[in-house]
């Protein structure tokens, strides 16, 4: 099968040669490399057409800047493979044998949604975060469908909303619509629900190639306003999808939701605006989602709730975002 690898590029100049070379390395070769430059006002764009002299298996497109979403999905709309994978430009593959694992897991299940994990790798220390212990696969546990399947996700922590750390069959967005939404962060967190509703088969792959780049400047580490807004957004979004979804899954789908409702509280932590009083207002008639808590983080946050009250839930992410700083 062929495989296509969407990769988009802003202003990645000291980092995109390492990571499609990650991609070009790899011992699968039936690849099709899709470089979206999206604007780029540094030398990423050269580098790009630079790369694609080298190698005949990558594609290049140009164009104004559009964001993230935006860049996927002009990927999307040039997909030729069988299954599809994300892969940001600022990070990395440091396992040359990572699609071939992913293909060898693909064989025995042929499922729509092959999810893999991430190492974070912290550019100022030069160092990684701690990788958790690898799970045994109760690969009896596939036969007995989607609902399983999800459950034993969403139970272990292995269906996170990123787009990054899944390999996903191509007639999924062909059939689903399955693009990003545009102009917004966090875009991950909505369209990895959409995702999760649609596919009829999930599973996981127990590899940890990806190297998740840490760096100063990223989004994650310059929250504003904005973001709280986006996700509180997404949130509502998921919780409505929720409302229209399989039955059989509903409730281990809204344990996915119950995490980023959880999270925001202390997302929101690391933003002073006088606007977050109106998102927790926003928020607060959705606390029932804290019951949904096969998660450790959210049995941790519906145990404040039970016990301080909304109040106590917005002071306690405040406190955690600011040990964390």
């Amino acid at each position: 099968m062929k495989i296509s690898v969407v990769i988009p590029v802003y202003n990645t100049e000291k980092y995109l040669r390492q990571c499609v070379e990650s991609v070009l390395n790899q011992t699968y070769i039936d690849l099709q490399v899709i470089l979206v430059d999206d604007g780029s006002k540094d030398s990423s764009g050269n580098i790009c057409d630079e790369l694609a002299k080298k190698d005949n298996r990558i594609e290049v497109i140009h164009k104004e800047n559009g964001g993230l979403s935006d860049a996927r999905n002009a990927g999307i709309d040039k997909v030729l493979g069988d299954y599809v994978l994300f892969l940001d430009s600022d990070d990395y593959w440091d396992d040359d044998r990572a699609i071939e694992k992913l293909i060898i897991q693909l064989n025995k299940t042929n499922c729509d949604v092959l999810n893999f994990e991430y190492k974070k790798y912290f550019e100022d220390s030069d160092e990684f975060g701690l990788v958790k212990q690898r799970l045994e696969l109760p690969e009896e546990l596939f036969e007995k469908g989607k609902d399983a399947q999800f459950e034993y996700l969403i139970k272990n922590s292995l269906y996170i909303a990123s787009a990054c750390n899944k390999m996903i069959k191509a007639e999924l967005f062909k059939n689903n619509d399955l693009y990003f939404e545009k102009g917004v962060y966090s875009e991950d967190i909505e369209w990895s629900a959409r995702v999760a509703i649609v596919a009829k088969s999930m599973w996981y792959c127990n590899e940890k190639f990806y190297v998740y780049r840490q760096r100063k400047n990223t989004i994650t580490h310059t929250l504003k306003i904005k973001n709280i807004i986006d996700v509180k957004n997404h949130i509502l979004k998921c919780i409505e999808y929720g409302e229209k979804c399989d039955k059989n899954i509903k409730n281990i789908y809204l344990n996915y939701v119950a995490y980023q409702y959880a999270v925001i509280f202390v997302s929101s932590g690391y933003v002073k605006d006088k606007g977050l009083k109106r998102i927790y207002k926003e928020l607060k008639p959705y606390t029932y989602l804290l019951d949904y808590c096969v998660d450790s983080k959210v049995s941790m946050m519906r145990k404040v709730y039970k016990l301080l009250g909304y109040r106590g839930l917005i002071l306690v992410g405040k406190l955690y975002a600011k040990i964390r700083k």
